[in-house]
């Protein structure tokens, strides 16, 4: 058993041995976070739009459609035919073995090279402007979500001072119970509202979280798990005119889109039309006897007719096709104008709801707050009194940051109707006509 055991310490030591003489490999391959700790909205935007795997397939789409520009005006391929006749045994007295080679052409008429390319050119357009909309989607996913981190930032932010608010209540109610001003039982409602208090910031611990994970989602970065944002939430944002919001609506990405689908769409009908013409062939061939060592020429001309057969089920689909996008395009202008006018509607109502709880009900309820809570220490209030006061406060304020919110979420669906990749700046200063504001 000794021997035993003196060769097992024996063989740990020398591992030990040879393991401190290893170099640290594994130090020396860890590589360097390309990943910023913070990152700013323009870097959020930029991070998405190379990290988005959707985006790189619409250039994809883009190139074959130029492929089939480059090649649309092509004329149809050349037919070339061999042609043996009286190859058979018993031929009558004066006929001879022939060869015959044609070359048959056909020749596109009603301008169907003409109408391939405008409709690949339409193609190509559309194309395009789907893959702005799709930038513009990205981009206003991406802003959502920086506001949702930058909203559970704040939330965050205001539990920590209602934390703070129920803390001193606990040592105020402490100091009064001590004295005998109070029951004990004031003491133990005050250390389960501090209880509660905390609580619901770990809940709000893990919605900042959650929020910073969906951030590093919609950028896509492969390397990053959580994103944590730089930057603070606007607490004004500029209203723009209706009408001339209602102005810009004819240049609207959606609305640019839709309007290039009915082109396509009446390029398509204007092909089938085209291919209600049939093309008529001509042909050349060489006749060739070799008994007689003789040759002849022909040339050929024919021309289907159009008795049955006129392209009748894809004309009627084009036509069907290009009313169809047509009646799209009317929707949804008359469908954009009703989102642009409800976000500007919700974007002036919570501007004003937001400078009213700022200028008149938060400080109002911050006077209270403080009065009751000093009165409370003097014995002046009952728990219940302070309590409400200070609640009254924290509940004004987060109505102050949803007002906010609303705000920001009305000025970004404005920026997607219209197309502006823009996130409304916050703004320390003010307007002549606006009021200052501050963080809730």
């Amino acid at each position: 058993m000794r021997i035993q055991r003196f060769a097992e310490c024996t063989i740990v030591f020398f591992l030990l041995i040879g393991c401190s003489a290893l170099p640290p490999a594994q130090a020396t391959e860890v590589l360097p976070s390309s990943i910023p700790d913070k990152v700013t909205l323009e870097e959020a935007l930029d991070m998405a739009s190379r990290n988005r795997l959707e985006l790189t397939s619409f250039q994809t789409d883009v190139d074959a459609a130029e492929i089939r520009l480059k090649y649309a005006g092509l004329p149809p391929n050349p037919e070339i035919g061999v042609e043996w006749n009286n190859l058979g045994n018993d031929l009558p007295d004066g006929d001879t073995k022939e060869t015959i080679i044609s070359l048959t052409q056909s020749l596109e008429i009603g301008g169907k090279p003409s109408a391939r390319k405008n409709k690949s050119q339409a193609e190509i357009l559309r194309l395009q402007r789907e893959q702005v909309l799709a930038r513009l989607d990205i981009a206003t996913e991406v802003k959502k979500t920086f506001l949702e981190v930058l909203s559970a930032r704040e939330r965050l932010a205001l539990q920590h001072e209602a934390g703070k608010i129920a803390d001193e209540l606990v040592k105020i109610t402490h100091e009064q119970v001590v004295a005998g001003k109070l029951a004990a039982t004031e003491e133990t409602r005050a250390e389960a509202r501090k209880a509660e208090t905390m609580a619901e910031l770990q809940k709000l611990n893990r919605l900042l979280a959650e929020a910073e994970l969906n951030l590093a989602t919609v950028i896509a970065e492969p390397n990053g798990v959580t994103m944590t944002v730089e930057g603070r939430l606007a607490y004004e944002v500029a209203i723009p005119d209706r009408q001339t919001l209602l102005a810009g609506i004819k240049d609207s990405p959606l609305l640019t889109l839709r309007r290039s689908e009915t082109q396509l769409a009446a390029t398509n009908l204007s092909l089938e039309q085209a291919n209600v013409w049939s093309d008529p062939t001509v042909s050349l061939a060489v006749r060739e006897v070799p008994d007689e060592d003789a040759r002849a020429v022909a040339i050929g001309f024919s021309i289907p007719l159009p008795l049955f057969q006129r392209n009748q089920t894809a004309l009627a689909e084009a036509e069907a096709t290009a009313h169809k996008a047509a009646k799209k395009e009317q929707a949804a202008a008359r469908s954009l104008q009703t989102e642009l006018i409800k976000a500007h509607t919700i974007l002036v109502a919570a501007d004003q709801e937001a400078r009213m709880l700022q200028t008149d009900g938060l400080s109002r309820a911050k006077e209270a707050a403080e009065a009751v809570q000093e009165g409370f220490r003097v014995g002046k209030y009952r728990y219940s009194d302070v309590l409400e006061a200070s609640q009254f406060l924290i509940t004004m304020k987060g109505r102050y940051l949803d007002a906010i919110l609303d705000m920001n979420h009305a000025a970004i669906a404005l920026d997607r109707l219209l197309g502006k990749p823009e996130f409304p700046a916050a703004s320390n200063k003010l307007s002549s006509s606006s009021s200052p504001r501050s963080n809730p």
